[in-house]
């Protein structure tokens, strides 16, 4: 712990100029290596939905490989649900907690506990510590922040379509396996892309002040019903992209058909029933997110054709290389 001293604003610096999320985290972990020293055993528990709807996951750990086994379990393995109901109840200008083998240091945002970093108390940290990690726990917490109002779409409070490339991307690259990991079963990630059914109808004979309402409630439909670690998007105008993780593609499936009924038995102010329909392929094998939105929309493509207001799966089309020719059927 000597080695925390006058670097905290060098350390402020290098966090808020990280421009995306893995970068942030990686930022923050070398600056608790540095911190702490490379044989402290830690780990940072956090609800990167910036919600306490969210229950913290296991973002990143300690990574030494001197590191006893017995001191990585017990920070990794820890029953978060109850420790936080403890730290929700501690005065806000208490730093930390002490347990029997653990320190933790709650990280608030907005006076709501959405995290914590655990320390091995192999590693006591002096209170001479306890500002400087707060400190910099609390410029990672604000600086995520800052990215993500940075792409939430304007009207539909929706992440933007340059969020969702960059979800993607850092998805196929395994770079959100914190929250697939969190679960003791194996998941793996399905992209969706859904479409308001007949949209041009409803701003042709209603206006587009109400076609906007339209497209505003299915947005928070979507958000409310899918988990609050899943990734919802508005694509552009009418479309939507659901990123979420499932035990397989029949999970999937059931979760995209619940919400798109959710959605035919809302009843639309002035517009009565809306629907959607829906096309999903499961993000596998390194690609090019236009590979995957492309076989989400043959699939999309594929529930307009067969009626609208269904959801189908990429896997399940029979021709996988069909284009989007309609000729004069409307399918949008």
């Amino acid at each position: 712990m000597e080695k925390i001293s006058s670097c905290g604003y060098e350390w402020t610096i290098g966090l808020i100029s990280q421009n995306s999320e893995h970068t942030l985290d990686s930022c923050l972990a070398k600056i608790l290596n540095q911190l702490l020293g490379e044989s402290c055993v830690y780990a940072f528990y956090f609800s990167k939905s910036l919600s306490i709807r969210q229950t913290p996951c296991l973002t990143f750990a300690s990574m030494g490989e001197q590191l006893k086994n017995e001191h990585k379990i017990a920070v990794e393995e820890i029953d978060v649900p109850p420790l936080l109901e403890r730290l929700k109840k501690l005065n806000q200008d208490v730093q930390l907690l002490s347990l029997a083998q653990l320190q933790i240091l709650p990280v608030r945002y907005q006076g709501l506990v959405l995290g914590f970093l655990a320390v091995h108390d192999q590693s006591i940290i002096p209170s001479s510590g306890h500002t400087v990690l707060n400190h910099v726990l609390n410029v990672y917490v604000h600086q995520l922040a800052t990215l993500q109002y940075a792409r939430v779409d304007p009207l539909t409070q929706l992440l933007n379509r340059q969020t969702f490339d960059e979800k993607i991307i850092d998805i196929v690259a395994g770079k959100d396996a914190w929250l697939v990991r969190d679960s003791e079963q194996k998941k793996s990630w399905y992209m969706a892309i859904a479409d308001i059914d007949l949209f041009k109808h409803v701003n042709d004979n209603y206006g587009h002040v109400i076609g906007d309402e339209v497209i505003l409630l299915v947005a928070q439909l979507l958000k409310s019903n899918f988990r609050v670690g899943d990734y919802v998007f508005r694509y552009g105008g009418e479309e939507f992209a659901i990123v979420f993780p499932c035990r397989d593609e029949g999970e999937a499936m059931q979760k995209l058909d619940s919400v798109r009924g959710v959605i035919a038995d809302t009843r639309f102010p002035q517009v009565g029933n809306v629907t959607i329909s829906m096309g999903f392929v499961e993000l596998k094998d390194a690609g090019q997110v236009a590979e995957f939105v492309n076989r989400a929309d043959r699939a999309l493509y594929q529930s307009k054709q067969d009626g609208r207001n269904r959801v189908t799966a990429f896997s399940n089309l029979k021709d996988k290389g069909c284009d989007h020719s309609s000729g004069d059927i409307e399918l949008f």
